[in-house]
This record gives structure tokens, C-alpha cells and sequence, in this order.
């Protein structure tokens, strides 16, 4: 049976590190000292994905106090689980798993804008999964430190996307985990005018 166990860092570090290395290119990644210092501030969760003994997945998300999202940063399946449902089941779970919060938040890396060919294909395949997930992407893009974003929100309660307010709450994520001066100077909503 599926499950989300909670882990300490000391057991992401041992147990899920090195999958996280295989699943996402360094450039894509967060250091080590990254993850720890906002897991201790306790920002940061820790999740692996277990079907009965056996672990399939994680999951890094991040939250506070009084904000009505999640902003899922990183959602793993190891490579030889891919393809077997684990993402949908997963997803089931979050969503009572997560059941007083409006959403679930996230971004992923904009189609047509990677460096080559390959890496457009690897973005492509990304929004279909978390598309095929139920995420419905934003009319926005977001620039944050030279790479243009598709935004995306998973829906938890049955309201309306407010593209305003889910951004407003996820800067106010971006401020807590990488400081409110470098994301003003960094990040920025785009409109589709400023892409070209």
C-alpha cells in the first residue's frame, strides 16, 4: 500500500540523496547545505514515497505559517517505478494529505527555452506529467535568476485560480527560502510580450 512517510534530513541525505542527484541535472538541484538549512528553520519537509516497504519516490516541499499553499518543489519517482501510476497515486495521497490548504504549487522550466533540443524534450515531458497530475498552468511565466518559468497550481479545495494571489503567496515562498533582497532582484512575473 502507498504511503508518505516524513523524514529527517539525516535520512533524506543517506537514503534519497543520491536518487535526487540521478532524477535532476545540477543545474537543476539544490546543495545539500541548501536543503538542511531550510529544513531546520522548518520550512522544508522531507518525504519518500513508500509502497509497503519498498521506497518508490520523494517529495521536497516547503511551507508557513499562514500560507494557504504548498509550493512543491521537487517530486521524484525513481527510474525504475516510472510509468507504474506512482505519480497519480501519489498525487491522491497529497491531496488529503494536504486537505486544509486552498493548493498545491509549483514550476516547471518553460517549453521551447532550454539550451538544446534534448532539454526541450526533457521540459515537454515534465509539464505533460504534471499536467497528467491535474496541475493547470498559470497565464503567467516567471523569470527567477535567468530561467523562465511555467508556474502551475494543483487545486485542493474547488475555488477559482486567482493567478494574483496564488503568485503573491508563492513570493512569499521564494522570500523565506532564498531572502526577499536577491528575489527582488532575481524574480519577476513575465508577460508573454517580454519573451521575445
Amino acid at each position: 500500500m502507498l504511503a508518505l512517510v516524513s523524514i529527517d534530513y539525516k535520512q533524506f541525505k543517506h537514503e534519497i540523496y543520491s536518487y535526487y542527484v540521478k532524477l535532476f541535472p545540477k543545474t537543476e538541484r539544490k546543495s545539500l547545505r541548501n536543503i538542511k538549512r531550510n529544513y531546520l528553520k522548518g520550512i522544508t519537509k522531507l518525504i519518500k514515497i513508500m509502497d509497503d516497504d519498498i521506497v518508490v519516490g520523494f517529495l521536497i516541499y516547503h511551507t508557513l505559517d499562514q500560507n494557504p499553499y504548498i509550493l512543491l518543489e521537487y517530486f521524484g519517482i525513481f527510474q525504475e517505478f516510472q510509468n507504474q501510476q506512482y505519480g497519480s497515486k501519489t498525487v491522491k495521497i497529497l491531496k488529503t494529505f494536504f486537505k486544509n490548504y486552498k493548493g498545491i504549487y509549483g514550476e516547471v522550466e518553460k517549453i521551447g527555452l532550454g539550451k538544446d533540443e534534448i532539454e526541450n524534450k526533457i521540459r515537454e515531458k515534465r509539464i505533460r506529467f504534471w499536467k497528467n497530475l491535474g496541475f493547470e498552468f498559470l497565464d503567467i511565466d516567471l523569470k527567477m535568476f535567468h530561467v523562465i518559468y511555467s508556474p502551475c497550481i494543483l487545486k485542493i479545495k474547488d475555488t477559482e485560480l486567482d493567478c494574483d494571489e496564488i503568485m503573491k503567496y508563492a513570493f512569499e515562498f521564494y522570500d523565506a527560502l532564498l531572502g526577499e533582497k536577491r528575489v527582488r532582484k532575481n524574480c519577476m512575473i513575465m508577460k508573454d510580450s517580454e519573451l521575445q
